[in-house]
């Protein structure tokens, strides 16, 4: 089972994530703050950590420089956002990709997309 890590401040976003991945074979773990993604990441050693862009006091890039160095190597690390510049900005900032359009799109979809890639490097 794929294990992630959504950090989000948005209880609207955790739930609509929460619903969105509900009859799915993954396992979500959601904070709202740096201090709960740290306990989600030690507890869920997850493959795939989505982190919000737009949190007060908390900028997606700063919670990835946090976490990053508590992921394994096999972590990837996907932005989550409406901002277009973010959206550009992303691998210069340090994430592995991107999902764009919050809200607006099937997140569903494109984490499965995601998910099968993950899973197939994990199994070869």
């Amino acid at each position: 089972m794929l294990s992630i890590v959504y950090v989000d401040d948005s209880q609207a976003q955790l739930d609509g994530m929460r619903e969105g991945l509900a009859s799915s074979p993954y396992q979500l773990s959601t904070a709202t703050t740096l201090q709960e993604a740290t306990e989600c990441m030690a507890r869920a050693q997850p493959e795939l950590v989505i982190i919000d862009y737009h949190m007060p006091n908390l900028r997606g890039d700063e919670c990835l420089r946090a976490l990053r160095p508590l992921a394994s190597e096999r972590t990837r690390f996907y932005l989550y956002t409406t901002d277009a510049h973010a959206f550009r900005r992303h691998r210069e900032m340090g994430f592995d990709g991107v999902f764009m359009l919050k809200g607006k799109s099937s997140i569903r979809a494109q984490i499965d997309a995601v998910a099968r890639v993950l899973i197939h490097y994990r199994v070869s």
